[in-house]
């Protein structure tokens, strides 16, 4: 589904201003921002992340990822805004809604199975999706690692990204 998502997405962009490539842009390099941020934090399956965004909520790397997908779909604004890109947007807001909701709920349950009373403590305390509550102190203390970051991959999502921003850009200044 996400392949066919992405063919759609390649075929329909066509950037219509500047202005919708800027906003692409700085909501693009936003979310790798904090999906960075949160690899450096993450040891999966062996610790609960409680330092740097998890202290703020539980799933930053899916916050990241749904706001590099909105500055994608921002590329695709018009006026009118034509079918096409009405159905992609669509598609990506229940697809990411209805997709990441099941994986959050699975991996929250392996997470407490795994982790037990640590991460049960962590979920009461650190919301899911939006930082209503601010940095929650005394999660206990961790630090950054670019091991970690190295170890997750993250560099990968900065690729793609970048590679599909490069398209956006060439698509705007060539239309085709």
């Amino acid at each position: 589904m996400g392949f066919l998502f992405a063919a759609g997405y390649l075929v329909v962009a066509r950037p219509s201003s500047l202005l919708a490539l800027l906003i692409t842009v700085f909501l693009v390099v936003l979310g790798c921002l904090l999906r960075s941020w949160a690899a450096g934090y993450l040891l999966k399956g062996k610790r609960v992340a409680v330092g740097g965004p998890y202290a703020y909520i539980r799933n930053p790397l899916y916050v990241g990822s749904f706001i590099i997908g909105t500055g994608f779909c921002a590329a695709l604004w018009r006026w009118p805004l034509p079918a096409p890109e009405i159905i992609i947007g669509l598609a990506f807001l229940l697809g990411f809604g209805v997709v990441y909701r099941a994986k959050t709920l699975a991996e929250e349950d392996e997470l407490a199975a795994n982790l037990g009373e640590a991460y049960r403590a962590y979920a009461r305390q650190v919301p899911a999706f939006l930082p209503s509550r601010g940095h929650i102190e005394g999660l206990g203390p961790q630090r950054f690692s670019l091991e970690l970051y190295r170890r997750n991959r993250e560099w990968e999502c900065i690729l793609g990204s970048a590679a599909l921003l490069v398209f956006l850009f060439w698509r705007a200044h060539f239309g085709s």
